[in-house]
């Protein structure tokens, strides 16, 4: 049996708010409070709802006042607001500037009442459903172009794609919403990198050596990347997560709860990948984050401590031949040509594209371009094994 739908309800007048529970509380997953500053207090906490009734008329803050408030934590909950005929006109006006899904006039009855809210429950679900195919479309896109992307320019795309994946699971198992915005993000962070010379992207990816100039055009590739997103339809909510991501949780919470929540969990797996590039097993990765773990969502840190058991240090490395490669390993060091040039670096996951790849540069060479054997663990450090 599905759940029944979380819907907030508040209004200063205690009779009121009785007569709510006593007639929609057996319907809906009610929560009654008798002032916006609780039930600001509630959602800042992580409580979601899928509609709020709010009257408009209350001491301190009115109704309007709340949901300007409340969208900085959810921004996909449906309104309701509540008035009476001596202030109906000011309520109006707010709803038709995008405040509220409806408005109605106070005193409401029950059976009336339960009819918007059903309209408003109805119009949430097709907002989600939307939402959540446009996100599986968008995200089915990326993840392909991305892929390939890795094969050709492995240092910054093949980071986003492990990141992305890490990520994604993360977000999952908080179920966090919107989460169609977290591939996209991920791999639109490390869209300026691209735009460097390969001796630099080096350099940046290992973040050894950057030398001042490189780091001033490292800071602007958030201008560049929103330039380039500007025309593509719902990618400012892409960029909304894009720019909180180098902010500490705490900081980027204040702005807005849910895209801060989703930064934080993409920044937790770019440090993981960062750590796991450097050579560290799931302990050291662990104790590195644990380190710093005031800068992040510690929800996502303790989620990522379960879907990522590190008691027994992760995967173990192996000398492979390189021929042998397969899906899901991950390389334990620098894959050259025999030319010099780095083909992927340390910490990249076997994917079909790289394998691909791979297979067309043995074609196209005489000789096999690649060295016979490299260090791998048969699963990355993202891998649940």
């Amino acid at each position: 049996m599905s759940a029944k739908p979380k819907v907030l309800f508040i209004d200063d007048d205690e009779c009121v708010l009785k007569g709510i529970e006593l007639n929609l509380g057996r319907k809906y997953n009610l929560t009654v409070v008798s002032s916006g500053k609780d039930a600001l207090e509630l959602i800042a906490k992580g409580e979601v709802f899928s509609v709020v009734v709010v009257d408009y008329v209350m001491p301190e803050m009115n109704g309007a006042e709340f949901l300007k408030e409340m969208r900085l934590y959810n921004q996909s909950a449906v309104t309701i607001l509540l008035t009476g005929a001596t202030n109906f006109e000011y309520a109006a006006e707010f709803v038709a500037k995008g405040g509220g899904f409806r408005l109605l006039s106070k005193p409401c009855p029950p059976n009336e009442l339960i009819e918007h809210i059903e309209d408003a429950l109805f119009h949430f679900q097709q907002v989600e459903d939307e939402n959540h195919s446009i996100g599986n479309v968008m995200n089915a896109v990326v993840r392909s172009f991305t892929a390939v992307l890795a094969a050709a320019l492995p240092l910054y795309f093949g980071r986003s794609q492990r990141v992305m994946r890490m990520a994604s699971e993360i977000g999952e198992y908080l179920r966090l919403r919107s989460l169609w915005r977290s591939d996209p993000a991920c791999v639109f962070s490390h869209l300026g990198f691209a735009t460097l010379p390969p001796e630099v992207q080096l350099r940046a990816y290992q973040n050894e050596g950057v030398k001042p100039n490189e780091m001033e055009l490292i800071d602007s590739f958030e201008d560049f990347t929103r330039e380039m997103l500007s025309s593509i339809p719902n990618m400012s909510e892409v960029m909304k997560v894009v720019d909180l991501i180098g902010q500490d949780y705490e900081e980027s919470s204040q702005n807005d709860n849910d895209t801060a929540k989703l930064a934080s969990v993409i920044r937790i797996a770019k440090h993981y990948d960062f750590y796991a590039s450097k050579g560290q097993n799931r302990p050291q990765i662990f104790d590195s984050l644990i380190n710093n773990k005031s800068i992040y969502y510690m929800d996502a840190l303790d989620a990522l401590s379960t879907i990522r058991p590190y008691a027994n240090g992760g995967p173990q490395c192996i000398l492979l031949n390189t021929k042998e490669l397969r899906k899901g390993m991950r390389l334990q060091e620098d894959l050259f040509l025999d030319s010099g040039v780095l083909f992927a670096p340390k910490g990249s996951i076997v994917n079909p594209p790289l394998l691909y790849v791979m297979k067309n540069y043995r074609t196209c060479y005489i000789k096999d371009p690649f060295p016979q054997s490299i260090l791998v663990t048969q699963g990355s450090s993202f891998e649940t094994d």
